[in-house]
């Protein structure tokens, strides 16, 4: 995939709204199991508020990247905006989501697959932590490596970009260049640091780490609000003179309410 828009080079401080939803994914990973839980309606409060998310975006005056959704929710995502006339919005969507460790790995690149096949152009892989963690003290990442490995071929032979959530929050800071270099190696295109389940989300002094270990993309995500949003943009911008390369295929902010905090300004 190319970036067919050219790429803008802005001063971070003075950063529009527009800008920043310019290399956003908005994001709606909410669970129906856990909609259930708190006892109600599980399919029509999980459909109504989907559309809902949906549709305020659609309606909005920022337009994000791209929408990032369940794989089983794309094809709904899809549909509505070819509705209303907004598929220059990308949707990606998620694999092993939220924990890794959970997940075999053919059904990871069983839901990588069914996301693409119903119009998911970028898959989210979660790292299996607990894995990387024990393979990590061996210095052996067999596992792990075959596990990314066939998300990442299964993605890119449909030509799906592949984002790898690292869940920083719950690595040390070796770990975290360990995993941006096996990311690197095995042709992930964005590390990403966390799935926003985690007791903390992006951290600026591990964006900082990404950016330096890792040769492509870096994707910001969890309690991402208005107030740091440009204090992990500067982590993630990878340059020194206080501004950002405003490139979708190389820096991303997912997030849920930050595009809602600004409107509401």
């Amino acid at each position: 995939m190319t970036n067919p828009k050219p790429i803008v080079v802005a001063k971070i401080v003075d950063l529009t709204p527009e800008q920043i939803a310019s290399i956003c994914d908005h994001t709606f990973l909410s669970r129906p199991e856990v909609v259930r839980q708190e006892g109600l309606d599980s399919d029509a409060k999980y459909r109504a508020d989907f559309e809902k998310f949906m549709l305020d975006m659609i309606n909005g005056k920022l337009l994000p990247y791209a929408v990032c959704v369940r794989p089983e929710d794309v094809v709904h995502a899809r549909k509505l905006l070819k509705k209303h006339d907004k598929e220059s919005i990308l949707v990606a969507s998620v694999v092993g989501f939220p924990h890794g460790s959970w997940y075999t790995t053919d059904f990871k690149v069983a839901e990588a697959k069914l996301a693409i096949k119903h119009g998911a152009e970028e898959i989210d892989m979660v790292l299996d932590c607990e894995r990387f963690k024990k393979e990590f003290k061996k210095n052996k990442f067999n596992h792990v490596k075959k596990d990314i490995s066939a998300v990442v071929k299964a993605s890119h032979m449909k030509k799906a970009l592949v984002k790898l959530i690292l869940e920083t929050s719950l690595l040390t800071n070796d770990e975290i260049i360990s995993a941006c270099k096996i990311a690197d190696e095995l042709g992930v295109d964005f590390v990403k640091t966390s799935t926003g389940y985690a007791l903390s989300g992006a951290k600026a002094e591990h964006l900082k780490l990404m950016r330096t270990n890792f040769s492509k993309g870096v994707k910001m995500s969890g309690y991402v609000n208005k107030d740091n949003v440009k204090e992990l943009l500067e982590a993630a911008s990878g340059r020194t003179d206080g501004c950002i390369e405003l490139d979708p295929l190389k820096i991303r902010i997912g997030e849920s309410s930050l595009l809602k905090g600004f409107s509401s300004d």
